[in-house]
């Protein structure tokens, strides 16, 4: 009882932040969280179990094969038996029991089949892992979201306060005759403005955190976010060595490459299936009988099997194989365009937040000075609200700039790191996530 008072009386102490920060998500957790708890990664890595018992399965048909078994039959005593001599009866009752031993010794399909087996299981496992790179992209993606909506609301929440402000003094000024109407009403609007941005800015986070939360698995958006936009964007690698990078680690080409594999051996076991398969073939058993009573006997031999006319079937399933090795083939290339096509773009989109972040840098230290210059006019009459309007228009147009320019550059840092396959070490900032 002491320690649960205790307890309640040390959360009651605790500074609120403290206790807040105790179910806030960083970048990292939630990249962790999509791991463990995304459906699509979750099903990728049940078809990696299937997949893995379809390989013990194919391995089978290269071990020996043991299987017991066991008979008892009754006969008619009259039936006719080309080796019983006249005056002769034959038994009735027959019980059997063995041991049966086969062994494949040469086919053309089976070998092929369980190295298709195999293969197809890498090509899963590296499925897997695209999955989960996805997953860490996808969280990453709805994480910035999140946190360029708090930029877009705390630029927005400073353009209502300037609009506010404006609107106060604009009042004032037409209450003592100083301005017209038509000031009035652009200060009022400018002032609705504001507001609407921060309305689109709030709804832009709860849309993030939503996305997050189905990412992540969770049912209900129970937590907050910690972690904040970075701070700079860092120049941007070349295009070539992005390439090779991506042609070596891109999960998808792995898979694809694998997947090729696959198809070339299960063409080698279509066309394996026009060869003779070979069995060895071992038994030994105790047979009894209620005329002539029981013995051990055993058999040893070697069995033979050659397809000879099976209408067309084995012509038509290397047919088959081999139209398939040829998509699998172009399912390649395709997938190596595609990722050269994406990666190209991804870094283009970087250049352009760079680009994007010095212009709106300069714009907002610019649209500062004009702000505070048209407001030392307009309080000596010198300048009319649409001067102060346009000027908190173009600075509050140049921080959403800025907030979407490093917005921008982190998402398509991610898009370059799911490329690469390196999505689930990817971070926001060098040094951490959070200030």
């Amino acid at each position: 009882m002491r320690s649960f008072i205790f307890f309640l009386l040390l959360l009651l102490f605790l500074p609120v932040n403290q206790v807040a920060a105790a179910g806030a998500l960083t970048l990292q957790g939630a990249i962790r969280e999509s791991l463990e708890g995304n459906p699509s990664v979750g099903m990728e890595r049940q078809k990696l179990r299937q997949l893995e018992a379809d390989y013990r399965a194919a391995r089978a048909g290269l071990l020996p094969h043991l299987s017991a078994t066991a008979s008892y039959s009754r006969l008619a005593p009259d039936r006719l038996s080309m080796t019983s001599l006249p005056g002769t009866t034959l038994y009735e009752r027959e019980a059997y029991g063995g041991i049966g031993l086969s062994q494949l010794l040469f086919d053309g399909k089976t070998n092929a089949l369980r190295k298709a087996a195999a293969t197809a299981v890498g090509a899963q496992e590296t499925q897997v892992v695209s999955s989960e790179n996805l997953a860490a992209y996808q969280a990453a993606k709805a994480f910035i979201q999140v946190l360029e909506s708090r930029a877009l609301q705390q630029a927005s929440r400073q353009a209502v306060e300037r609009a506010r402000l404006f609107e106060a003094m604009t009042t004032a000024y037409f209450n003592a005759g100083k301005v017209t109407r038509l000031d009035l009403l652009q200060a009022r609007s400018g002032r609705l403005d504001s507001e609407a941005s921060l309305v689109r800015a709030k709804e832009l986070g709860k849309t993030g955190m939503a996305l997050l939360a189905a990412v992540i698995g969770r049912e209900n958006v129970d937590f907050t976010v910690d972690g904040r936009l970075p701070v700079a964007v860092p120049p941007v690698p070349p295009d070539s060595m992005a390439l090779v990078v991506a042609m070596a680690r891109n999960p998808d080409m792995q898979r694809f490459r694998k997947l090729g594999d696959r198809a070339g051996y299960t063409a080698d076991a279509a066309k394996g299936a026009l060869y003779p398969t070979i069995t060895a073939k071992a038994g030994i058993g105790y047979r009894d009988r209620d005329i002539g009573g029981g013995a051990r006997e055993w058999t040893a031999g070697l069995q033979l099997d050659l397809p000879i006319y099976d209408g067309g079937a084995l012509r038509a399933g290397v047919a088959r194989a081999d139209a398939a090795q040829a998509e699998s083939r172009e399912a390649e290339r395709s997938v190596r365009l595609a990722v050269q096509s994406q990666l190209r773009r991804e870094l283009s989109t970087w250049r352009t937040a760079s680009a994007d972040l010095r212009s709106a840098e300069e714009s907002i230290a610019a649209a500062r000075e004009s702000l505070d210059a048209s407001q030392a006019l307009y309080r000596v009459g010198k300048a009319t609200a649409l001067d102060i309007l346009t000027a908190q228009l173009d600075l509050s147009r140049a921080e959403t700039e800025r907030a979407g320019a490093l917005a921008g550059y982190a998402i398509a840092r991610a898009g370059v790191d799911l490329l690469i396959g390196s999505s689930c070490s990817f971070t926001l900032n060098s040094k951490g996530e959070t200030p």
